[in-house]
């Protein structure tokens, strides 16, 4: 462990922002209260930061971090709303219909929890399977295995949508 100086952490800040906003915007869909969460993020990294031993905990404890506080408020409010302009900046461009982004963010919202989380981490928020599965601290075959059933399960959501006419 060593000492982190406020200059160190505002570098921290600006490296990290960007990603944390984008973590915590998919989960709650809300850009106001994505920016509180990573405000949050940042005063408890702040408060912990000469407890980390290298950047790469630092990286994982804070995307993990946001994680947390973001599940938290999904929790609490059970926020629904969906901003399209943002969406379409996250998701993929080739698919120009806005209705079907939507779609796809409300299937993925739909799954359970850790399938729910590993496709935002792994297509959201370009994260590799190896830095996957140190957030959520399980082996990198378990991380992959995960992946594969959540793709699974969101086809056949979006297939049992199709058949439903939605």
């Amino acid at each position: 462990m060593k000492e982190i100086k406020d200059e160190r952490v505002e570098e921290i800040i600006n490296m990290y922002f960007k990603l944390l906003f984008k973590i915590a915007y998919n989960y709650t869909l809300d850009a106001f209260k994505a920016e509180d969460i990573v405000q949050e993020v940042f005063l408890k990294f702040y408060r912990a930061r000469n407890t980390f031993n290298d950047d790469e905990h630092i990286k994982n404890w804070l995307i993990k971090v946001t994680k947390n506080l973001s599940l938290n408020a999904v929790k609490k409010k059970k926020i629904v709303l969906l901003n399209d302009e943002y969406i379409n900046n996250l998701q993929d461009n080739s698919v120009s219909d806005n209705s079907l982004r939507e779609e796809m963010m409300n299937c993925v919202l739909s799954l359970k929890d850790s399938y729910k989380n590993i496709i935002i981490l792994y297509y959201y928020d370009d994260l590799s399977i190896k830095e996957i599965a140190n957030i959520l601290k399980i082996s990198e075959t378990n991380a992959q295995t995960r992946l594969d059933r959540a793709r699974k399960k969101l086809k056949e959501i979006i297939e049992k949508r199709n058949e439903n006419g939605k």
